[in-house]
């Protein structure tokens, strides 16, 4: 047979594989999405965005419409352009992201098991076994517990980069070298992790080759250029774009998310709940479902042990450099403290010497995703194992054990049917007047109503539906979520509590949201939803319009115009001298630096707090900066007066809601936004600050305060 009937078989065999194990994605694939409405959506809405980029020159690709009005938020999660750069045509024919999605899910399959047969095939020099190897790669366990995660699926590019690095130090081409950094590229560009997980064992294999080959370093090093350009020019604007969101936004993984992301010795005979044949076997779950296949695991065993004692057997060389890729990637996916059945083994991973020493590693969270790299070698090893069982058996029984060894490690890999979630490009058919009628507004951002970041699934639909309506959204869910979002979207939020909705609106105002688009059958505490649509609908000060659609509204909120803060040097805090009506004793806790400190009124708020603060001498105070920190975000006063008691009496400079104040300051830092109101001239003695809401559960607290006074030049 011919290599290019060979490849037009395995491709054609591989997508039949594809099709069934995908099941029954196939009989809906502009309509349904494999596992649920959540990771799926991301990634179609990923791959609709990167296509839209790429007809622009990929001209501001990283600032996606979600997240509004933070930049670069398409890094917040996997940018998915390696896959991309493959499906753009059809997003463009169709205009169908699903549909896009789905043919990028099945082409997953094929890819992976097409790459390690390719990779199998080299190193055994055999079909029968190379197959087998394949099947594995494309149906292990793992696969079903990322379903919902395509650039976990997508790991075809692995085993041929390490293909291209064996023929290049087999028969050395510099264009196979090239071949590998451009493989190397293409899964980099799929999943960020593998910008570094696939340096391990393609650092180990190409040391392992040159050592065995003794290839001049000379030549080795002249072919290297070439294939280090190309690598540095694809990833560079790429690693400085993740590099900028890490330096803006804090992005980096915690010690605790590292290590509870790490694998467990016992994740390795953990399997997810939805195989047929293994069911919920262990006690991992997510991902911590690391089973390879109880087949796939002997079949490696038997190439390991075909091998022991018998250094001289064809392939072994191979066999000995992958189960160091295996040891060494099982090792690493223990993460910074291993662990066994749930105990600590006692000592560090070498991985915590790699969170220390390599740049950007920090940001990835899982490092149990190394199993995939753990996989691979295992199927290459089955690959070596199951050429050595063939060969014990006679020529007319081989097609039948390589059948029957395929078969059985599908079966180990099976969840068909798949869950498949139902889901309309064009959007709810319930929405669609009011995205059409959102679509032909100006260009400005817009809010959906309800948010929460509980059920993120209606958030990832909103997301999805940019494409629809072409508008910038607050909401969002990804890799990372905004702290902005957090916000709105969790306890704390104006949004959830009653009375509060026009408050909330003003605060959308004040950074910059166009329109409000409120969902009010997807409210499951109506009374909020009915407060929100009323302040819509009676507010004309914040809205300027608005028409409904059904059970959807679409509102037009005013600009709102708020003053620059002026030139102003900072009161020293040694210049006030501060009085409460509550919790005297905190309030030096207002000026010591500590962020982490706080006054606090130590009851709820009642609307008879208040803090005074008595200056050394006249001064005109033009800005009062009142901090907050995460702990008490729903902290802030409801209804805040500012007054400066002057020579002639007391002097109103302030009185309304500072939400606006507060939403600007955590777009500054999410951690500790500081709420920043600018006043009018004054003469003050004294500045005073009353509470005068309520809420029943949040206290009030103010973690730092400074006033600020205008300066010479201002």
């Amino acid at each position: 047979m011919s290599r290019r009937a060979e490849a037009v078989w395995i491709l054609l065999g591989f997508t039949a594989l594809a099709l069934v194990t995908t099941y029954p994605i196939v009989l809906a694939p502009a309509t349904r999405l494999a596992g649920d409405l959540g990771d799926p959506l991301l990634t179609a809405w990923t791959l609709a965005w990167d296509a839209d980029r790429l007809r622009h020159a990929l001209r501001g690709v990283w600032d996606a419409p979600n997240f509004f009005p933070y930049r670069h938020t398409l890094l917040y999660s996997d940018h998915l352009l390696g896959i991309a750069i493959f499906t753009a045509p059809l997003q463009w024919l169709t205009r169908n992201a699903v549909l896009v999605y789905n043919t990028a899910f099945i082409a997953s399959f094929v890819l992976a098991g097409a790459g390690m047969y390719v990779l199998a095939r080299e190193l055994t020099g055999r079909r029968d076994a190379a197959i087998v190897a394949g099947v594995a790669f494309a149906c292990q366990p793992f696969r079903i517990s990322h379903v919902a995660h395509l650039q976990w699926l997508m790991t075809g590019w692995l085993p041929l980069s390490l293909w291209a690095l064996h023929r290049y130090f087999r028969a050395p081409r510099g264009i196979t070298l090239l071949a590998c950094a451009a493989f190397f590229v293409l899964q980099a560009t799929t999943a960020s992790y593998f910008t570094y997980f696939a340096l391990l064992p393609l650092a180990i294999a190409g040391a392992w080759e040159w050592r065995r080959t003794r290839a001049p370093v000379a030549r080795v090093a002249g072919d290297l250029v070439p294939a280090v350009i190309l690598v540095v020019a694809v990833m560079a604007p790429i690693a400085r774009g993740y590099y900028e969101v890490r330096a803006q936004q804090g992005l980096k993984r915690t010690a605790g998310d590292i290590t509870a992301l790490s694998a467990d010795v016992g994740d390795y005979f953990s399997t997810p709940p939805r195989l047929a044949l293994w069911g919920a076997m262990g006690r991992g779950r997510g991902e911590h479902e690391l089973f390879a296949g109880a087949l796939l695991m002997l079949l490696a065993a038997l190439g390991l042990a075909a091998c022991f004692g018998r250094p001289g057997r064809p392939g072994c060389p191979d066999v000995k450099l992958y189960a160091v890729i295996l040891v060494v990637a099982f090792v690493c996916s223990l993460g910074p403290s291993p662990t066994a059945w749930g105990h600590a083994l006692g000592v560090p991973g070498p991985y915590a010497l790699l969170l220390r020493i390599v740049p950007g590693l920090d940001g990835l969270r899982a490092a149990a995703r190394l199993a995939v790299v753990v996989q691979m070698a295992l199927a290459v090893l089955a690959a070596f194992g199951c050429a050595w069982l063939v060969d014990g058996v006679s020529t007319n029984a081989r097609a039948i054990v390589v059948a029957t060894l395929a078969l059985l490690i599908v079966v180990e890999g099976w969840a068909a049917p798949l869950t498949a979630a139902a889901f309309n490009p064009d959007g709810p058919s319930e929405d669609r007047e009011a995205y059409a009628y959102l679509k032909t507004l100006p260009a400005g951002a817009a809010m959906e109503l309800p948010t929460s970041v509980e059920q993120v699934e209606p958030e990832f639909a909103y997301q999805f539906m940019t494409l629809a309506h072409g508008h910038r959204i607050v909401n969002g869910h990804s890799g990372y979520v905004t702290p902005l979002v957090y916000w709105l979207g969790g306890g704390h939020s104006p949004l959830r509590e009653m009375g509060r909705q026009g408050d909330a609106v003003t605060a959308l105002r004040g950074i910059g949201v166009r329109y409000l688009v409120v969902h009010r059958a997807a409210y499951s505490d109506r009374a909020l939803a009915d407060a929100i649509v009323n302040v819509i609908e009676m507010d004309t000060q914040q809205i300027i319009a608005h028409r409904s659609f059904g059970n959807t509204t679409v509102a037009v909120l005013a600009p709102l115009d708020e003053p620059l803060p002026p030139a102003t040097a900072m009161i020293p805090p040694a210049a006030i001298q501060a009085h409460a009506s509550h919790s005297e004793d905190r309030l030096r806790q207002l000026f010591d630096g500590d962020p982490d400190s706080r006054w606090i009124s130590s009851h709820p708020q009642t609307g008879d707090e208040w803090l005074q603060l008595d200056l050394d001498r006249v001064r005109d105070v033009r800005v009062v900066r009142l901090q907050l920190g995460a702990r008490s975000f729903g902290d802030y006063p409801r209804d805040l007066e500012i007054a400066a008691v002057e020579a002639e009496g007391t002097h109103m400079l302030f009185r309304g809601t500072v939400l606006p104040y507060f939403a600007r300051g955590l777009l500054l830092d999410g951690d500790y936004p500081w709420m920043e109101i600018v006043l009018p001239e004054n003469r003050a003695r004294s500045i005073r600050l009353r509470q005068l809401g309520s809420a029943s559960t949040f206290f009030w607290s103010v973690h730092e305060l400074r006033l600020l006074e205008r300066s010479s030049g201002g």
